[in-house]
């Protein structure tokens, strides 16, 4: 296939493309960009959030890669339904060198494909080639094969019972992350992000963006945290986070001790260690840098204070279930965590979407399935008529001799 001139997909006043349109660019020969509005395509970009647009520059990258290396070569935009049934097996198979897909990420990939098919304005009189239903029907047969749930990260709770009787949860929890952290300065900055992270339920996202000027504290303690963007909020309307008079001793003592009174909340810490003296005495300096901390940057804290807090015996695990343990827990444990205790407490989805900025009480009620089941209509009613006149002891030996009987 020759390659084809590439049409100017961005408006001429822009000084630098997109990643979207570099991808574009890079494999025009298989695109057709004939019918895109270069005003049109600016727009739709700029609508993405950060996050989206990585994840579509990402999915475009691979699909395009994808079809350039068949042979014959074949058109990625448009597509045809039979090229998109080909990719995605193609994806579930996985190779020596490649991890297969999970469903998640192959319906991921292919609302990717649609959204770049719209933006360059197809669909619009016709049916997407995404919507065909082979297309449909091959996602959900490898769902089936696969019958697999999207794995969620590993909820971070408070650590303490909710509502009288209930048990407090165990493993890894914010208490025993709080216990870890020392009174140095990384110590002090570690307390306040995992605090704030938690009381709030900030996203990764709203928790490297918040800055100095975002907080502020209220009469009884308490404080208020500004989030000025958030995935659910792209238009910037903004929204408030209540943060407990705790939390704000801990960001204040932060604060105090490093010097920061304006920009990022949380950032990198650098740490020089002297050559011993002939005393063998080292110096310590810790340098605060001035850019945020990034994604990676919270993970990398959160898994070193999970590890730092088992080996303080702050949290009882069974002997090799660290590595599992630390794996689980990601910089969305904290959001997952609260949206647990706040079901726990008794709230209500609604509430808690609106609390925490879900995008609705459907996704808050994902995470905290196991939660919502004991608190049910079912759970409710049939708890106090169903106890049941047996002993934990008997029902084992009622159990065990129907067994041994069968």
């Amino acid at each position: 296939m020759k390659p084809a001139e590439t049409p100017m997909l961005a408006a001429t006043d822009q000084p630098f493309p997109s990643a979207v349109e570099l991808v574009l660019r890079r494999y025009a020969a298989l695109v057709d960009a004939r019918g895109a509005s270069a005003i049109g395509f600016e727009a739709a970009v700029k609508a993405m959030a950060p996050a989206t647009k990585a994840a579509i520059t990402a999915d475009l990258k691979c699909y395009l890669a994808w079809c350039g290396r068949r042979r014959p070569v074949v058109k990625a935009v448009p597509a045809e339904p039979e090229t998109l049934v080909h990719y995605l097996h193609w994806l579930a198979k996985g190779s020596e060198a490649r991890r297969s897909a999970k469903p998640a990420t192959l319906a991921r990939r292919i609302a990717s494909i649609a959204r770049v098919h719209r933006i360059l304005g197809f669909g619009e009189k016709e049916p997407l080639p995404t919507q065909a239903g082979m297309v449909r029907d091959t996602l959900k047969g490898i769902r089936r094969d696969k019958r697999q749930r999207q794995r969620q990260a590993a909820p971070l709770r408070l650590g303490e019972e909710m509502i009288e009787g209930q048990e407090a949860p165990e493993g890894v929890t914010i208490e025993a992350l709080l216990a870890s952290c020392g009174s140095d300065i990384i110590g002090l900055r570690d307390a306040a992000l995992i605090s704030l992270a938690y009381d709030a339920g900030l996203r990764v996202s709203e928790l490297v963006a918040s800055e100095v000027a975002d907080l502020r504290q209220v009469g009884d303690g308490s404080g208020r945290l500004g989030i000025a963007h958030s995935k659910t909020d792209q238009l910037g309307e903004g929204a408030l986070a209540w943060l407990s008079p705790e939390t704000m001793g801990h960001i204040s003592a932060w604060l105090l001790a490093s010097g920061i009174g304006e920009g990022p909340v949380f950032r990198r810490i650098n740490v020089l260690t002297s050559p011993p003296d002939p005393a063998g005495q080292q110096i310590v300096r810790h340098y605060i840098g001035a850019k945020p901390l990034t994604r990676q940057g919270v993970v990398a804290i959160l898994r070193c204070r999970v590890l730092e807090a088992i080996d303080l015996g702050h949290v009882e695990l069974d002997p090799g279930m660290e590595g599992d343990t630390v794996r689980a827990l990601s910089a969305h444990s904290f959001r997952v965590g609260l949206t647990q205790d706040l079901f726990a407490a008794g709230e209500d989805g609604a509430g808690i979407a609106l609390a925490l900025r879900w995008s609705s009480p459907t996704t808050a009620l994902r995470y905290a399935r196991e939660l919502a089941v004991g608190s049910n209509a079912a759970a409710r009613v049939l708890g106090n008529l169903r106890r049941g006149s047996i002993s934990p002891k008997n029902d084992c030996q009622a159990i065990d001799g129907d067994c041994a009987s069968g």
